[in-house]
């Protein structure tokens, strides 16, 4: 009996374990993941009389992961008068704090740096660098939350996954680490991660899987697998009212949308 009791204590002690250190692990990811974000879309502010502030705006179909960082920090959300945006706005100083110390030391873009360093200095919070960008990280799906685009170029029938930055220092670390090519923009002058290559493309779907994108993008990264197997099959080439001709109409059709996936299975 005794020996029974010790092994359901080491087991009940074994599960919470495994639970702490999984709630460690995703709340690193999380904390990443908006690190990503802030450098893309955020913007910390002091104002002159003293007022600390970040807000973050996003597309409003994206308003649920505005929520879901209300939801550990507080804060209020509002939509943008007369646009289809939302702000995110946070001010409350406890909020504030909790999420300085979640992302100090992720931050990456020097423009944020400088506001974040503002209010560090404010509140007598030591700014930490952040490290060399690792593969393992979720930085790049908040990144390419914010800044980034998936898109399907149906002349070349590429997948395109880019993001673009005002400056190129934040972009080349992503071509060493996730593969693509960093092009420069005339109008308005800045630079643009693109990564086409069908190896390099499926590296990043192995990576999304770990640290997936929380916005409405995330949909076109889980058709990326369906449209690869529908090129190999020549869905695209094939006649409108074939089998496969509609499964082509009707992954286009998914594609646009940003809604939940339908079935993905059409009949004759």
């Amino acid at each position: 009996m005794l020996v029974f009791w010790c092994l359901v204590f080491n087991l009940i002690s074994f599960s919470h374990s495994s639970n702490k250190r999984f709630t460690i692990m995703e709340n690193k990811k999380f904390n990443e993941w908006l690190a990503g974000l802030i450098d893309g879309d955020g913007y910390f502010h002091l104002s002159n009389k003293g007022y600390a502030s970040l807000e973050i705006v996003m597309d409003i179909r994206d308003k649920h992961c505005l929520f879901e960082i209300k939801q550990k920090f507080g804060g209020f959300i509002k939509l943008k008068s007369g646009v289809n945006f939302v702000r995110y706005r946070l001010h409350n100083k406890k909020g504030l704090l909790d999420l300085i110390n979640s992302i100090n030391a992720l931050i990456r873009n020097q423009i944020r740096l400088m506001q974040l360093k503002k209010i560090c200095d404010k509140y007598d919070i030591n700014l930490i660098a952040s490290e060399s960008l690792s593969y393992n990280n979720g930085w790049l799906s908040g990144f390419i939350d914010s800044d980034g685009s998936i898109h399907l170029n149906l002349q070349s029938d590429q997948i395109l996954i880019s993001a673009g930055q005002k400056h190129r220092l934040l972009l080349d670390s992503l071509v060493v680490l996730y593969g693509g090519s960093i092009y420069a923009q005339k109008k308005p002058l800045a630079f643009k991660w693109v990564v086409f290559k069908k190896s390099e493309i499926l590296q990043l779907l192995d990576y999304f899987q770990n640290y997936p994108l929380r916005s409405a993008k995330k949909k076109r990264i889980s058709l990326i697998s369906k449209y690869f197997l529908l090129k190999s099959l020549k869905a695209h080439l094939a006649l409108p009212n074939s089998i496969l001709g509609k499964q082509w109409k009707f992954f286009l059709q998914n594609w646009e949308s940003y809604t939940d996936d339908l079935d993905n299975q059409v009949s004759e």
